[in-house]
């Protein structure tokens, strides 16, 4: 099962990436058109905050899969292998809680956008597809901090070396500098 949510993961992180892609491409062509024609793509800024709403939320499962997000470790260093773990699996399921509650708090605002009949000021793009899309982004985060508790409690979880970034104490290794960004 574990497998399953990390390759729906990475399926995310690639249409992530393919929105970073688009906002280069129409970015690009509204320069270009601007300067070249004087004719922007209307609504440029819409369609870069619209495609953002994807980037950043179907990232962040792929990040958390990968051990990527930022961790301040200066309690955790400190603790034994057990106090580390506990402290793993308190910030895993507290995680898991809050996101729970980002989860609810966005269907919300979704039906709120869709019964409003909210759109983009210049291209009447409706809002709330965008929110509900928001939501899988965020559900696909909760199930990969899911299976980093599963991986924790197995004792398989990632380690952290906190006595140097990636590589270990000897440095970064090829394969780190190629695989580390989350995106």
């Amino acid at each position: 099962m574990t497998h399953v949510i990390k390759t729906v993961n990475r399926a995310l992180h690639y249409v992530a990436g393919a929105l970073i892609i688009g906002v280069m491409a129409f970015t690009v062509y509204n320069v270009l058109g601007r300067s070249l024609f004087g004719a922007p793509l209307r609504g440029t800024v819409e369609l870069t905050q619209i495609a953002m709403i994807g980037v950043v939320f179907l990232g962040l499962a792929y990040a958390q899969d990968k051990n990527n997000h930022i961790a301040v470790d200066l309690l955790y260093q400190r603790l034994g292998r057990r106090g580390q773990l506990v402290l793993d699996v308190f910030s895993t399921v507290l995680s898991m809680l809050v996101l729970t509650l980002v989860a609810w708090r966005l269907y919300d605002y979704a039906a709120v956008l869709d019964a409003g009949g909210r759109t983009t000021a210049s291209r009447d793009i409706p809002l709330y597809p965008f929110a509900y899309l928001a939501i899988v982004g965020v559900l696909a985060f909760i199930l990969a901090y899911a299976t980093t508790l599963i991986e924790h409690l197995r004792g398989t979880g990632p380690d952290r070396d906190t006595s140097a970034g990636p590589g270990g104490p000897d440095g970064p290794t090829d394969s780190d500098l190629t695989t580390r960004a989350p995106l």
